[in-house]
């Protein structure tokens, strides 16, 4: 079950609750209300577990393109010295390990942006979706503080 639906129960508990006779205030169990923070509590490691796993694969990603690349500039030292050995392709050589070097890193630069921007796009994702369900816990608990009695009652008599 997802955290809006889980608000939504409450929200719905919340105006299904017996009314107190000429106030706004409502009557409910307070273990009812226990319950629903608890089951909100349960949903929120969800989406910041995946946060961590986001991250997790972004560095995985990024590790991997480093070791691509790596092994790329030893295959291409490994071409030049062979084709260094034969004297008469020496410079062919070295313009090629040169090419397949700098392609070696534009592909490692290219895998590691494209893994930030999915990271980040990934993260934002998630950070809004904890405002916003942040932002009706904040909402449903300040309902509630102005539901809640006052401690301190002034009754004014009619003195006619």
């Amino acid at each position: 079950m997802d955290i809006f639906e889980i608000l939504d129960e409450l929200e719905q508990e919340l105006e299904m609750a017996k009314k107190v006779p000429l106030s706004s205030k409502i009557i409910t169990e307070k273990e009812l209300l226990l319950d629903y923070i608890d089951r909100i509590r349960g949903e929120l490691p969800e989406e910041m577990r995946q946060a961590k796993w986001v991250a997790k694969e972004r560095d995985r990603i990024i590790d991997e393109a480093q070791a691509e690349a790596e092994e790329m500039k030893k295959e291409a030292k490994h071409k030049v010295m062979i084709m260094a050995q034969e004297s008469e392709f020496v410079k062919e050589a070295k313009r090629q390990s040169e090419e397949i070097i700098t392609g070696a890193y534009s592909i490692a630069h290219e895998v590691k942006s494209g893994a930030n921007k999915y990271a980040d796009e990934v993260l934002a994702s998630i950070e809004s979706k904890l405002q916003r369900t942040l932002s009706i816990v904040e909402g449903g608990r300040s309902e509630l503080r102005e539901r809640s009695p006052k401690k301190e009652v002034n009754v004014v008599e009619d003195e006619e």
